[in-house]
């Protein structure tokens, strides 16, 4: 299968109307690390950060402070 046809294919594929959005934080203490995933109308988002120790502290203190691009105190706060 040729790149075009792989494109072409892809975006025919139908896409939810309503679509539900999902913000979350996934902070897991053991292995130091948290994933941010962000599933909105308009695009799909995932990152994952290790941290260390200080996870929690470092995760509250992003939620605290607003950078401008990705407002994290609205996101859901799952801590496994």
């Amino acid at each position: 299968m040729t790149r075009n046809e792989l494109k072409k294919l892809w975006f025919s594929i139908p896409k939810q109307v309503n679509k539900e959005e999902i913000k979350v934080i996934v902070v897991d203490i053991n292995g130091g690390f948290y994933k941010v995933i962000t599933d909105v109308k308009g695009y799909y988002s995932t990152a994952s950060h290790y941290v260390g120790e200080n996870v929690c502290s470092v995760i509250l203190n992003r939620i605290k402070v607003n950078d401008g691009v990705n407002d994290l105190s609205k996101y859901q706060l799952i801590i496994k």
